[in-house]
């Protein structure tokens, strides 16, 4: 039997390497420096210009999360809310959010990381389509409820920064005005987090793809935060939601895709 292109090998190591494309930028650079435009980029991207927006797009996220936990809206419309939403916000955060104009480098876009996220809203549009996700309150995964504080940290993502940009961690009003809303690193884990609570249901190769783009993401951040910029560890600690929900999301969707697989 044929594998679906979202649980073979040899597309999850072309998502890999399209990962690795390199960034656009008006100003020519090293190699070496890619670290830094990264860090320009996502620092200030322009999904975050309007600052408005970003309660908003929280609330949204919340919604598209509460909504199908509450059954009001039976278990196809709920499903609809869940996967519609990410596809929907990934179209924005794909975009918007791998660009920036910066004093180094001019406009910047994140070519790699705009490349696999929108890979993965095909898979999510497709699922979207075709209504291959059913969320249904009887399949709730009591056991599973250990993830619920590693979506709450990502959603909330509480943090601040101080007068030379060092981020540390902070609990205030903020956390429900920031840009987690718009922040794929911190909407990822959420949605997945939903998928798992509810993963009879869910399209095991749409959360394949998803939880191995996040996968990828997340080890990245930590490679980044734990190791290149350690004096922002905390942002770090903000990442491991992505990096510990992405990959149980992954052995999640071999083991229960496999003839034999179960919940657990």
């Amino acid at each position: 039997m044929k594998k679906p292109l979202g649980h073979t090998i040899w597309f999850k190591i072309v998502i890999t390497v399209l990962f690795f494309v390199p960034a656009y930028t008006q100003v020519p650079y090293d190699p070496p420096e890619i670290p830094n435009i990264i860090a320009y980029v996502l620092a200030n991207p322009l999904i975050v210009q309007i600052a408005w927006l970003l309660p908003l797009f929280k609330l949204l996220l919340l919604a598209a999360v509460i909504l199908p936990i509450t059954g009001i809206c039976g278990p196809k419309f709920s499903s609809k809310i869940v996967i519609g939403y990410y596809t929907f916000i990934l179209l924005i955060v794909g975009i918007f959010q791998n660009m920036a104009n910066t004093m180094a480098y001019g406009f910047v876009f994140l070519v790699g990381n705009g490349i696999v996220q929108f890979i993965v809203l095909a898979f999510c549009a497709y699922d979207f389509a075709k209504g291959k996700t059913v969320i249904d309150r009887k399949n709730l995964n009591a056991n599973r409820f250990w993830i619920i504080p590693l979506m709450v940290l990502a959603f909330f993502m509480p943090y601040s920064t101080d007068c030379i940009c060092t981020i540390y961690p902070a609990i205030s009003l903020n956390v429900f005005f920031n840009e987690a809303g718009v922040t794929y690193c911190m909407i990822t884990p959420v949605i997945i987090g939903v998928l798992l609570l509810y993963s009879k249901g869910a399209d095991k190769a749409t959360l394949s793809i998803m939880s191995y783009a996040g996968l990828i993401f997340g080890i990245m951040n930590m490679i980044t935060w734990f190791g290149i910029n350690r004096d922002n560890w905390w942002m770090g600690v903000l990442h491991l939601p992505l990096l510990v929900i992405s990959l149980y999301g992954l052995i999640v969707a071999h083991i229960e895709n496999s003839p034999h697989g179960c919940q657990s």
